[in-house]
């Protein structure tokens, strides 16, 4: 026979609560968010070395739409983009087949967007869109041409 003690119930206890953390459901793992991406003043010349592969690869947590001037190339704004995932896959989706030979782009006024995708913890990518005339998106080695609305539109 068990002899019972003062500390029985509280040893009793422990166990109780032991086995009850060790039952519960493991908590999701989160990635963890990007730091949001600034713009710069004026139009970079050139955009940073991109890897190979989709125009916008990976998984991304934020990004931001910097608009520039069509002439002086001065930051005109800059928006948050609120759904980052399908500005990506619509970018990742676009024609990346070039035009014919002769193709003509009408109405081009020269606007140009850049779009920075951040990543926890790594570099970003940056991608610069011209909006107008036969409009195109390009990481600096992958380039999508004839952009329609499905980019344009989330912009």
């Amino acid at each position: 026979m068990v002899a019972l003690t003062r500390s029985t119930p509280l040893l009793l206890t422990g166990v109780l609560i032991a086995a009850a953390a060790c039952a519960a459901p493991p908590q999701p793992q989160t990635q963890p968010a990007a730091h949001p991406p600034v713009c710069a003043d004026t139009l970079p010349q050139h955009l940073a070395a991109a890897p190979d592969g989709p125009m916008v690869p990976g998984m991304p947590t934020a990004a931001v739409v910097c608009q520039y001037e069509a002439v002086q190339r001065h930051l005109a704004k800059s928006v948050q983009v609120k759904d980052v995932k399908a500005l990506q896959e619509a970018l990742n989706a676009a024609d990346t087949t070039p035009p014919p030979r002769g193709t003509m782009c009408p109405l081009d006024h020269g606007g140009q967007d850049m779009v920075i995708f951040a990543y926890p913890g790594g570099d970003p990518i940056d991608v610069t869109i011209k909006t107008s005339g036969c409009a195109t998106a390009t990481n600096g080695k992958a380039t999508a041409y004839r952009l329609t609305d499905a980019v344009l539109g989330k912009l």
